[in-house]
């Protein structure tokens, strides 16, 4: 925008030409607003007004964080989980292809694609090491029981 000046040497037409180009070039014709203001200010304060510089941002406890402009958002991920965020504008959260370190799991089946467990039972499993105490259940291998007390196998052995 060039800056205009009237002098004092001017004359009222010289005068009324420059604050004319104001409004007409450098300012720019209040009728051509795509807002409802009608005036310059009243435009600027509309869309100043509609323009959102901050949004919050909240936990499972609500505590709210408030996001400004300029700030940058970030996703913290660990060992078993990714955060990727991607074009456009998509964020993508998941599990990691290995978990660790889980202290309890609940679901209906869980399954690796070969062994699952269901309400309990398992199946499928190739191979089962354990320790410490099994109870409430039968051991089947082959069809045929497996006893699981320590008395049970002794009388096994002694009955042939």
């Amino acid at each position: 925008m060039t800056a205009r000046t009237v002098l004092t040497t001017n004359t009222l037409e010289e005068f009324r030409t420059t604050f004319n180009s104001l409004s007409s070039t450098d300012i720019g014709d209040p009728a051509s607003l795509t807002t409802t203001a009608t005036s310059i200010v009243g435009a600027i304060n509309e869309v100043n007004a509609s323009v959102t510089t901050a949004f919050k941002i909240a936990d499972d406890s609500s505590t709210q964080q408030t996001i400004n402009s300029g700030d940058v958002f970030r996703i913290s991920s660990d060992s078993n989980t990714t955060a990727t965020v991607t074009a456009t504008d998509t964020l993508t959260i998941g599990l990691a292809s290995s978990i660790s370190g889980l202290t309890s799991v609940s679901a209906t089946t869980l399954t690796d694609g070969t062994a699952s467990m269901n309400s309990g039972s398992l199946s499928g499993v190739v191979n089962l090491t354990a320790s410490g105490t099994i109870e409430g259940g039968t051991i089947t291998e082959n069809s045929i029981r497996v006893a699981t007390q320590p008395f049970a196998i002794a009388q096994s052995i002694a009955l042939g």
